[in-house]
């Protein structure tokens, strides 16, 4: 089954599909044998984690193209995949939604600042013209080989300047018109009351949209008491958690950078066991090397 009918299929079947961001091939593996429902790959984590920089539109689609294509090749979950504005206009769009699809993923989202981008959650940015975004969604809509690979149209336009509530709403209902498969609005705090808005008035036109919810590690969840029960009541099918691959392995590398330091052979000896909790346990295990040298002996390599 290819990646996009897998995605809304799932869809069909869940009533909440959840996911860990993550930024690489090793955190997609564990990702799938932990159990989530599909991958979710960030531009703010992969342009840190491969370049060392901040979003800020440093990141290239070459760049975040192929370490999706590696990230898709290793799982069998269906991959969704941030491709910022686009990298360009409507025009742009067309080949980068053909190179995606064709590396394997399931989804890509596309959203409505202008270039170059922020990241969501940085002051001072931009949005385009209704029209233009709107544009690239149907540009990236005809541009599919398989109609079932999903175009999710974001919309920053709640925290842009010139825009607000009622321009999210306004964009969210005409992406859903121009036939986007999934609506996403970026929301610039925890507040629970303008994802309810957003979530009632766009369904209120459109009742069988999907809606896509950004748990931005960032935001100050806990003091809004929510859980992840409460947004499938609201109207939302499908989330992940911002960051988790990249906020995990920076958490445990610098764990371990301070235990080496102070105990060079405790360090080791601990990160040399099976990571806690791994039904399998092991890095050769998680990254297949049995499989591989199975079939290496068949064909007399990789004894």
């Amino acid at each position: 089954m290819r990646m996009g009918r897998k995605l809304r299929e799932l869809l069909k079947q869940k009533k909440l599909l959840t996911s860990p961001g993550i930024t690489t091939p090793l955190h997609a593996m564990i990702v799938e044998k932990a159990g989530f429902d599909f991958v979710y790959v960030g531009g703010y984590d992969v342009s840190l984690t491969l370049l060392g920089l901040p979003e800020v539109g440093f990141i290239t689609e070459t760049e975040m193209l192929n370490n999706a294509r590696h990230i898709a090749r290793s799982v069998t979950l269906p991959v969704i995949a941030d491709v910022d504005t686009g990298y360009g206009n409507a025009l742009n769009v067309i080949p980068t939604v053909q190179d995606f699809e064709a590396a394997g993923l399931g989804a890509i989202h596309i959203e409505d600042q202008v270039a170059p981008k922020c990241c969501g959650h940085v002051a001072g940015k931009g949005m385009v013209p209704l029209e233009e975004a709107v544009g690239k969604i149907r540009a990236a809509l005809e541009a599919r080989r398989d109609k079932d690979f999903v175009i999710i149209a974001r919309t920053d336009a709640i925290a842009a300047a010139g825009g607000g509530m009622d321009e999210a709403i306004r964009r969210g209902k005409a992406f859903a018109e121009a036939g986007a498969d999934i609506i996403w609005a970026e929301f610039p705090t925890a507040d629970i009351e303008q994802r309810q808005r957003f979530a009632r008035e766009v369904l209120a036109a459109y009742p069988q949209m999907p809606l896509y919810l950004h748990y931005s590690a960032d935001l100050k969840w806990h003091e809004s008491k929510v859980t992840f029960e409460d947004f499938p009541a609201m109207g939302y099918k499908i989330m992940h958690v911002s960051l988790t691959g990249m906020r995990s392995t920076m958490m445990g590398m610098w764990d371990y950078g301070r235990g080496f330091e102070g105990s060079r052979r405790a360090s080791g000896n601990r990160i040399s066991a099976a990571p806690e909790g791994a039904s399998d346990g092991g890095v050769s295990r998680v990254r297949g090397l049995s499989q591989i040298q199975g079939v290496g002996r068949k064909i007399s390599a990789c004894r």
